[in-house]
């Protein structure tokens, strides 16, 4: 099982207070932003204490120690991996096969950010928030919206970026035209991009456009 080596771009910002909540202690941390972010040495109380009442947490470990508490205290976890990609701010766009006529993409606008496909945008402020500091395009199909991607949230003049289609829609090659709007406007603009891919479709989609693997790690679900 493989521990996280690098913050990503979710905990830094809870750790600066704007997103989700940390709970520091003595020689170490967890962080609830999204996932679960387990730092430095183990608090027992504090993860029974929090996991109680809310079944399903997505644990990740940035300590060995941390990863050795869960195995022994949580031997019935599951797990899964995912893929953190190097953040970049330049890209490659792949030749795409052109959209059919009935689909409109468009860039992710107030009309989207009201919206908010897939939940995104949720982490905004507002639609002006959203334009100054976030990105995002939708492809729109007899009057809704059937895929996004969008920034997940913003901190320091980066981005997380998120990208969902509905079922019926998919492996059409929507996502990669909305991907591939938001990654035009975000090099224009120098946002860095962190790309951490939940699946291997996900992380062979980032190849397509320039990222590079930083590392893969495991995820412990209690």
């Amino acid at each position: 099982m493989t521990i996280l080596h690098s913050k990503p771009l979710l905990l830094r910002a809870c750790e600066a207070g704007l997103f989700g909540k940390n709970h520091v202690y003595e020689n170490g941390s967890i962080a609830e932003a999204l996932f679960t972010y387990l730092s430095g040495k183990p608090n027992e109380a504090l993860i029974n204490q929090l996991c109680a009442p809310k079944r399903g947490r997505h644990l990740v470990c940035l300590s060995e120690q941390w990863q050795s508490f869960i195995q022994q205290n949580f031997p019935d976890a599951e797990t899964y991996v995912r893929y953190q990609m190097k953040s970049v701010n330049h890209f490659v766009f792949p030749n795409l096969d052109g959209l059919a006529p009935e689909f409109e993409l468009r860039k992710f606008g107030e009309k989207e950010f009201e919206a908010k496909p897939f939940s995104h945008g949720k982490n905004y402020k507002s639609a002006e928030d959203f334009a100054a500091n976030g990105a995002g395009a939708v492809i729109w199909h007899k009057g809704k919206i059937v895929s996004s991607a969008s920034s997940f949230i913003s901190f320091e003049n980066e981005i997380e970026l998120d990208f969902s289609t509905m079922q019926d829609y998919r492996r059409k090659g929507l996502a990669n035209h909305c991907i591939s709007q938001m990654l035009k406007n975000c090099e224009k603009r120098g946002l860095l991009v962190h790309w951490d891919a939940q699946t291997e479709l996900s992380r062979n989609i980032a190849f397509k456009f320039g990222f590079e693997l930083n590392q893969n790690y495991t995820v412990y679900i209690v």
